[in-house]
């Protein structure tokens, strides 16, 4: 009959869409790569992981998030990610938040060669509220002279021995405040990194409290902070103690510029980097609440003549994660550096884009700050530390920022 087809070649065809179907369809199903994992309570003892815990995938390229994707585990703590792009140049940062407290993977998943599937844990914590297991690993500082101002800047490093991730214990003035970092008498214009959310740290009349938890292991938690000493004639004495006991204290002293004395810190002679020099100093094993001791002398004279310290700032890319990543990945993937506290000055430091942190209208009587300073000269120093912030952020050139700082001197010395 014409119009049809003989039985057998029906069959045929039918046979040929569903060979289709059944090689074609599962490919294109599975397209891309796969990102598996599970999330596994670190804390002996503690539950097992289950159902429902969230999990979010960060796509870095180039160290720039490019896309976030989500899920939740299933049974057991596990948790798949389908249909991802193996480029050997993209980075998979994992993210799961358990009881509130986020944790990231121990480094970046990447898909090796033309491997189209990889694996990977996220340790989670059991949340205490001891923090008897917290230290400071390391406290890197660099001190810079401007004048009659001096800007200190500081990289804490926290560790917590215990198995538990210290989330706080009511001491603080904010329910999450956790760690309290005292700040010496006289700081003002306190700032701290870009790369931290908003409304991370609460400050408080003698220093600032942190409100992320400290998760088990070595250097799991990182502040970056800065702030500004008004200085004389005389050396000004800096009293630094510590809230939790300090393993490695390191000082970096712009040079010329600065001249520091210290009867508990260790001259490690003169260091270079990025073609600056600064005097290095050590100590070692700090005690809670023990007093360390600095006295820094300016020599204003030789810092102008240098061009010093900073007006013309190194341009050193910045490590950058995704700020929602929380700090263990920015802490992996600054690890390597902080090795070293060579690498610390030349790279950690240049990233500090600084956030103003607002002084209140009342700074004139806030407690800490020294005393005999006019209203006038406060609001001075304030102007500088901003002056120092546009500079850095290229939002004013090299010779308006010293013809305004050289006015701002001289209404210092006659007011």
């Amino acid at each position: 009959m014409s119009g049809q087809q003989p039985a057998g070649l029906t069959k045929l065809v039918l046979a040929c869409l569903l060979l289709v179907l059944v090689l074609v369809v599962p490919l294109q199903a599975q397209e891309g790569g796969t990102i598996e994992g599970r999330v596994v309570n670190g804390t002996p003892g503690g539950p097992p992981v289950g159902t429902g815990v969230p999990v979010t995938l960060h796509v870095l390229r180039n160290g720039s998030e490019v896309e976030t994707r989500e899920t939740t585990t299933t049974a057991g703590g596990s948790f798949r990610f389908d249909g991802l792009d193996p480029d050997p140049d993209l980075g998979y940062w994992l993210e799961a938040v358990y009881l509130d407290v986020p944790y990231s993977s121990a480094a970046p998943v990447e898909f090796a060669g033309q491997a189209q599937a990889a694996a990977t844990t996220i340790n989670v914590y059991e949340v205490s509220d001891d923090d008897s297991g917290v230290r400071l690993h390391s406290v890197h500082v660099i001190a810079e002279s401007f004048g009659q101002v001096v800007r200190i800047s500081e990289i804490h490093m926290f560790s917590n021995d215990s198995d538990r991730t210290f989330a706080g214990n009511g001491e603080g003035p904010s329910p999450d405040a956790s760690v309290f970092i005292p700040l010496p008498a006289g700081a003002v214009g306190l700032a701290f990194s870009d790369e931290d959310p908003a409304g991370r740290y609460v400050e408080a009349d003698d220093g600032v409290w942190d409100t992320e938890p400290v998760a088990p292991g070595e250097d799991t938690s990182l502040v970056f902070l800065s702030y500004h000493l008004m200085v004389g004639d005389e050396p000004i004495t800096v009293v630094r103690t510590f809230a939790y006991p300090v393993d490695a204290f390191n000082i970096l002293v712009t040079q010329p510029g600065l001249t520091l004395q210290s009867e508990q810190l260790v001259d490690q002679g003169l260091q270079s980097f990025q073609g600056r020099d600064y005097a290095f100093y050590v100590a070692e094993d700090l005690a809670v609440g023990a007093e360390l001791v600095i006295d820094l002398t300016v020599d204003e004279t030789a810092a102008a003549g240098s061009g010093m310290p900073g007006t013309e700032s190194p341009s050193v890319p910045a490590a950058t994660v995704p700020a929602e990543e929380g700090q263990q990945g920015l802490l992996r993937i600054l690890g390597f550096v902080l090795a070293g506290f060579a690498v610390v000055a030349a790279v950690a430091y240049p990233q500090l884009r600084k956030r103003r942190a607002g002084v209140p209208s009342d700074v004139a009587s806030r407690p800490g700050l020294p005393e005999g300073l006019t209203p006038e000269q406060r609001r001075l120093i304030e102007e500088l530390a901003d002056l120092e912030d546009a500079r850095q952020e290229g939002r004013v050139d090299k010779a308006g920022y010293e013809q305004r700082r050289a006015q701002i001197y001289e209404a210092l010395r006659s007011d």
